[in-house]
């Protein structure tokens, strides 16, 4: 049995009802604690344990529906996300569920105002800079590099995940673009792939178009070859 929620969620566990004034304080730490849940759930799952996987990010949803009394709208979208995960024929189907839910959340809690005009303020993830811009296609040997841009401009910061396809259990991959919007992924394995791209904690835009955040609605299909290439990822 594993006991992995963070520390924020067990203060905010026992928290209890939250004044509206501290709702903002309650919306950044549970951004970091999901994050937190989140990666851990991942090394879980990519591990092969994905029922150890769906328990953390279920405890972890289960927790932060208790914290969002000032925030019904993400509670019942919560509520509805883990009932339609529980409904799933295997527990591997179930777990990515709960990554795309995790996801969801994440991105409301960081994007959604407040006060008019007002963004959650939120800690940036640290995001080393790259040494130079993405490798040329004949410097790939293994993997995948490129780079991400978005109106014509690479963005730093951005969560590139690819996800396998046709496998009976989902493989997920991810990186995190740099200063010059380059990513690589050194590990991945040959296959076809939905590649979703959402804003980090330290991204510089706040928000791209909603479709490329989910495996559901992502135009992003692509098939990685054996013995390296370079995918530059120009978001429309």
């Amino acid at each position: 049995m594993r006991f992995l929620l963070t520390v924020p969620f067990l203060l905010l566990a026992a928290a209890g009802p939250v004044p509206a004034e501290d709702g903002r304080a309650v919306d950044r730490a549970l951004f970091e604690a999901l994050r937190e849940a989140h990666d851990r759930g991942a090394d879980l799952y990519n591990n092969g344990d994905t029922a150890g996987c769906y328990r953390v990010f279920q405890g972890g949803l289960i927790v932060a529906r208790g914290a969002l009394s000032h925030r019904p709208d993400l509670q019942k979208q919560i509520v509805a996300g883990l009932a339609s995960a529980d409904q799933l024929p295997t527990v591997g189907k179930r777990a990515f569920a709960l990554h795309e839910l995790i996801e969801k959340v994440r991105g409301d809690l960081k994007a959604a105002p407040k006060k008019a005009g007002e963004l959650i303020p939120v800690p940036p993830r640290e995001v080393k800079a790259d040494p130079k811009p993405a490798a040329a296609v004949g410097e790939v040997t293994r993997g995948v590099v490129g780079r991400v841009m978005w109106q014509g401009k690479p963005v730093a910061g951005v969560e590139v995940a690819f996800v396998s396809l046709g496998r009976p259990s989902p493989v997920v991959y991810e990186a995190l673009s740099g200063t010059q919007g380059g990513y690589a992924v050194a590990d991945i394995s040959p296959g076809k792939y939905i590649v979703t791209i959402v804003p980090g904690p330290a991204a510089d835009v706040k928000q791209l178009p909603a479709r490329y955040a989910t495996t559901t609605t992502s135009p992003l299909i692509i098939d990685v070859k054996a013995g390296g290439e370079k995918l530059d990822f120009v978001l429309q």
